[in-house]
């Protein structure tokens, strides 16, 4: 053999030993931080039992941090913890963890004796994309506490799942105008012919607030099934401003059926009182002109809504959107600001409530959520 090839062989031997031993010093150090991970993990576990609460609260801090699924029975254990604030951070640890078993861990807090726990629970629902937060939430509108029942009713609302249509509409019923205003949006949220249904009740409500919402919400869904409902009301003797807003509302699903009952009011109202109604009758007949009746049929729009693509995050709201998108666009914003909120981005939160004003300027529950911020802030 060569001297050249010899020393080519002591090269590629030098070569090999000096690859395996890099080798073996990356994976000793990928061992060391897992085993350190693991070990960190176990210190906090410990923690939770210590008997300084200080030492329980940054242990449940910390094991949320890890976002691990392991840690999630442990974090179950201490929402059994006698502090109340141990309680609270062990809520906020496993609203961080993305696992059903974290959900249900939270459906356990919102029976919590604290108020401010259950409703740390509920912001922590709001964070699934599980269907399992759908019991917890269903729960939690049952809450004696009107602060936990308002943002569980509206969550539920933004799951838009119509098998909650049914159980939030008993507080359609609630003695809180609040509460009733909020259920009717999270009602018009889901949408489809369960949600007409159950806002047909709304309209009938003592107080004009909860009324002209369903109203707003009705039109906003743009279905036909609705005209009879809005139409009904016209012939009821209710305050002008209701009946002012259903005029809009009927506009805003814009099938000329409406056209009769809009010409009834319009002849028995006087002076500047007729004009949203004769102003109302000829839009739906503008819309209406060289074409098929405008209004949707629920069938139509479950059709057109499983297809649409998600609406671009914006500072303006497209002009060209219909009244559903609209909600949906709603919906949307404000959920972003609930998630900030739970994180404690207060100025992302209120940017996002402000987002949903934009549309609706008269939306009680982003501008209740403003106020939150504000305290917090202040």
């Amino acid at each position: 053999m060569g001297k050249g090839m010899m020393d080519r062989v002591k090269f590629t031997g030098l070569g090999a030993v000096v690859f395996l031993s890099l080798l073996c010093t990356l994976h000793f150090a990928l061992c060391t931080v897992v085993c350190s991970d693991e070990l960190m993990i176990q210190q906090h576990i410990n923690g939770l039992k210590h008997k300084k609460s200080d030492v329980r609260i940054e242990s449940a801090r910390a094991l949320g941090e890890s976002g691990d699924p392991e840690v999630v029975p442990v974090l179950r254990d201490a929402l059994n913890d006698k502090d109340d604030d141990v309680r609270l951070e062990a809520v906020y640890a496993l609203s961080k963890i993305r696992d059903d078993a974290a959900v249900a861990a939270l459906a356990v807090a919102v029976r919590d004796d604290e108020e401010e726990v259950r409703l740390a629970a509920v912001d922590g629902l709001s964070g699934s994309e599980s269907k399992a937060a759908i019991s917890p939430l269903i729960e939690a509108t049952k809450d004696k506490d009107d602060n936990i029942k308002r943002p569980a009713v509206i969550l539920l609302g933004a799951i838009g799942d119509a098998s909650v249509i049914q159980p939030i509409s008993q507080l359609l019923s609630d003695k809180s105008d609040e509460i009733r205003i909020a259920t009717v949006y999270a009602i018009g949220s889901i949408g489809g012919i369960d949600a007409v249904r159950a806002l047909s009740s709304a309209l009938d409500d003592k107080r004009n607030e909860v009324s002209i919402a369903a109203v707003r919400v009705l039109g906003a869904l743009g279905y036909e099934d609705a005209i009879p409902l809005l139409t009904a009301v016209l012939k009821q003797k209710r305050d002008i401003v209701i009946h002012k807003t259903v005029a809009e509302a009927l506009v805003a699903i814009g099938h000329k059926s409406a056209i009769p009952a809009l010409v009834e009011i319009s002849n028995k109202v006087k002076g500047d009182d007729k004009k949203p109604f004769n102003d109302a009758i000829i839009k739906i007949l503008e819309k209406n002109r060289g074409g098929a009746p405008k209004g949707k049929k629920i069938k139509e729009v479950k059709s057109r809504s499983a297809n649409q693509s998600r609406e671009p995050r914006t500072s303006e709201v497209p002009s060209n959107l219909s009244q559903q998108e609209k909600l949906k666009l709603m919906r949307k914003h404000y959920m972003a600001g609930i998630d900030f909120y739970k994180k404690r981005e207060y100025e992302k939160s209120a940017s996002e409530f402000k987002e949903v004003l934009k549309i609706d300027p008269e939306h009680t529950q982003s501008k209740e959520m403003l106020e939150r911020i504000n305290s917090k802030i202040e």
